[in-house]
């Protein structure tokens, strides 16, 4: 087990080895109004604290190599917002320990969630009639799912359990006093990656199946089969990653894929691009593509300016950092940047919690809008069937 600590508040133990201990630090820290994050990196075995006790700081600039080491968090639409590494705690994870008290189950509200569903099937329909219209080609929806939990909540209980169910997945928990509630992910999609020997890397990764089959198997992705929809849905962010490279006139990457990849409880299409920046010279390459991708076609639509204006009238709910993104940056020369989803919204107050839920889907000529209702319905359960069990 190796710690890291920087700058530890005297307050607190000198060794924090647990998520025990790690809980007593997020509970300081947010009773000092100061910002946190704690995540691990997807296939990795460590886990790390960060604490700034500013709260953190709004960013005017995505100049990310000038940064220092911190963690990265914005909205679908907006500025970002960055943590740096006042306090940073790194440990190897050997056992998840059971921190505070037991998720309970939670309340929900069946007519609330039907007149979302009709909602969100109204709009689906409405989308594509659009889209026959050649208004747009492309556009992403999302709803919410919103239930209550009649006791407290464990951030780092919760955390664990989520680094425990999706190894393949970057798992965080995020805090800061501005936003005023705490978020959590288990999310699969990299939208900036490059590692300290300048491997840049971002990928598409849209088109979504039940990895369950009717009798209740695994269906492993060398079985799967996509429809045209899927496919085209898949082809739309690639196309919008390859635009971004043009613009600014990048030719030398790598693509491989689309290949069919198992998140959690669904079978995505992936196709991944590299860049060698150190043999192009091109360390700003991270903090440029970052402006240009986000967001992309996979939480957005295609075109981009239509597809946003379309999504702030069919969408009753404010995105916040829903298909937004987070993530370290600068830390061992490394960025990591994903996009947020699988994602929950986290409000305590007076005892009780509140959960609120995003997940959307990408909506096409071919689209189907019950059968858009029920991916949404699957990527809501990524987090609910760890969370609420």
């Amino acid at each position: 087990m190796v710690i890291l600590i920087l700058n530890m508040p005297n307050t607190l133990p000198q060794t924090l080895t647990s998520l025990l201990d790690w809980e007593q630090l997020w509970q300081h820290t947010q009773q000092k109004r100061g910002g946190m994050a704690v995540w691990r990196l997807p296939k990795s075995d460590k886990r790390y604290f960060l604490v700034d006790s500013t709260g953190g700081e709004k960013l005017g600039s995505l100049d990310l190599e000038t940064f220092p080491a911190g963690f990265l968090v914005a909205p679908f639409i907006g500025l970002p917002y960055f943590l740096k590494a006042e306090t940073l705690l790194e440990e190897s994870i050997v056992q998840e320990e059971v921190v505070g008290s037991s998720l309970l189950k939670p309340l929900h509200n069946v007519e609330e969630n039907e007149e979302k569903h009709q909602h969100f099937t109204h709009w689906v329909s409405e989308s594509i009639n659009e889209i026959q219209s050649g208004h747009f080609q492309k556009v992403v929806l999302s709803r919410t799912d919103e239930v209550e939990f009649p006791g407290d909540f464990s951030t780092l209980k919760a955390f664990g359990q989520l680094c425990q169910a999706y190894p393949n997945a970057f798992v965080c928990a995020l805090y800061i006093p501005e936003l005023g509630s705490t978020w959590l992910c288990a999310t699969p999609e990299t939208l900036v990656e490059q590692n300290a020997q300048g491997i840049f890397r971002t990928i598409a990764l849209a088109g979504t199946q039940s990895a369950i089959d009717p009798l209740g198997e695994i269906i492993l992705p060398q079985n799967a089969r996509w429809s045209q929809k899927e496919i085209e849905e898949q082809a739309y962010v690639c196309r919008y990653i390859i635009e971004c490279f043009k613009k600014i006139r990048l030719r030398e990457y790598q693509e491989i894929g689309p290949k069919t990849i198992l998140a959690g409880n669904l079978l995505h299409l992936k196709t991944e691009f590299t860049v060698d920046t150190q043999a192009l010279n091109f360390s700003q390459l991270p903090g440029i593509l970052l402006s240009l991708l986000h967001p992309t076609s996979a939480v957005c639509g295609t075109p981009k300016e239509e597809a946003i204006a379309w999504i702030a009238k069919a969408e009753k709910h404010a995105r916040e950092l829903y298909s937004g993104y987070l993530g370290p940056v600068n830390l061992g020369d490394e960025i990591h940047l994903f996009v947020n989803l699988r994602t929950v919204k986290v409000d305590q107050s007076e005892g009780k919690c509140r959960a609120t839920y995003f997940a959307g889907c990408g909506i096409t000529e071919d689209s189907d809008p019950e059968k858009e209702w029920q991916e949404t319905v699957m990527k809501c359960q990524t987090l609910q069937r760890v969370l609420e069990n």
